[in-house]
């Protein structure tokens, strides 16, 4: 598959948009082009989007290292606005993304993803509609689905992403896994169905066995279902192949609770190590994860607090609200988290049933 070819899959992917092909390449020689792509570019500013797919699929965090080089000298022209954008969105740091994206005059489209990301989703389905209306295929429909599920709207996004893998045939697994992560997390975390969010993290996980955010998804549905056997054996994977922070501590909670107590806290003051260096780096990026780990494994309520709030000055998402009042509850902070549900519920509206 040619380079340019790659990229458009690439861009499409991390947009939120992917189909599935009757047959795809198995996972690790997918792996294996990618790198060979990336090794042949080597410092190509035009080759963000597919270190970007690094980073999507492989929590390879170092990727966002090699995104602030490759874009932050490089904004004289609106497309190097627009690709800085990108980098600085992955790296959660969406007020410097605002910025580029301003500068370059973007479009409402091309504003959407951020809008979405930063729980506004209302504002940018407009522009969703009629972007899909103008352009209909799968990167409109995917995109218009993120939208659509971020405002609550589960079944609608789910005939979104359905239609937008019809539309599309390629050999390559990151596009279908992509999108088979995005309903399992939807179905999961907002329907309240683990169940069929499982489902779909198991098919992203078939078309490509390292991706590293389904695993550890995965492995949260198994642990809450007693299937310990399997989640060890999954986060064990994911802590071999890659740095992910939340899958060590999740394996020395489980250690931990197992009776192997000195090995389960050895990880994860291996997590808590792992954390404090990539915050150091990319505060932005991993605020909403830290706070998750220090208000469980951690223990450290007052630090969970800290970058809950850093979290939700980012994006103020209902998520990122949800996280914020568990931080102040448990460092007693009860009037704080009761203003903080009053301003998400003015701010968002109710998850769906």
């Amino acid at each position: 598959m040619n380079r340019n070819t790659l990229v458009a899959l690439a861009i499409a992917v991390l947009s939120g948009c992917a189909a599935p092909p009757a047959t795809t390449t198995l996972g690790s020689i997918a792996l294996i082009n990618l790198d060979d792509q990336l090794r042949r570019q080597a410092d190509d500013p035009a080759a963000l989007d597919l270190w970007l797919l690094r980073l999507q699929f492989l929590a390879d965090y170092r990727v966002l290292d090699r995104a602030a080089d490759l874009t932050e000298v490089r904004a004289g022209s609106a497309a190097d606005h627009l690709q800085r954008a990108r980098a600085r969105m992955a790296a959660h740091r969406f007020a410097d993304a605002q910025a580029d994206l301003d500068a370059a005059g973007a479009t409402p489209a091309q504003r959407a993803a951020l809008l979405v990301a930063t729980g506004r989703a209302a504002e940018a389905l407009p522009a969703l509609h009629a972007e899909a209306e103008r352009r209909p295929g799968f990167p409109s429909h995917c995109a218009l689905a993120r939208g659509v599920a971020a405002v609550g709207r589960l079944e609608d996004a789910d005939r979104l992403y359905a239609r937008a893998l019809r539309e599309l045939d390629t050999t390559l697994p990151f596009p279908a896994a992509a999108v088979a992560f995005a309903r399992g997390l939807m179905w999961a975390e907002q329907g309240g169905d683990p169940a069929r969010g499982a489902a779909f993290y198991a098919e992203a996980l078939r078309l490509l066995p390292d991706y590293a955010a389904a695993g550890i998804h995965l492995a949260e549905i198994e642990l809450a279902r007693g299937n310990e056997a399997a989640a060890e054996a999954r986060l064990l994977h994911v802590v071999i192949h890659t740095d992910e922070p939340e899958a060590m501590a999740l394996l020395g909670a489980l250690h931990a609770r197992q009776g192997e107590v000195a090995r389960g806290q050895d990880e994860i003051d291996g997590a808590r190590r792992r954390f404090e260096a990539l915050l150091a780096r990319h505060p932005t990026a991993f605020a909403d994860h830290a706070a998750e780990f220090y208000l469980g494994a951690g223990r450290d309520p007052q630090r969970a607090w800290i970058w809950a709030q850093a979290n939700l000055r980012e994006r103020p998402t209902r998520r990122a609200y949800e996280l914020a009042i568990r931080a102040a509850e448990a460092t007693g902070r009860v009037g704080e988290a009761l203003a903080l549900r009053q301003q998400m519920n003015a701010r968002h509206a109710p998850r769906a049933a």
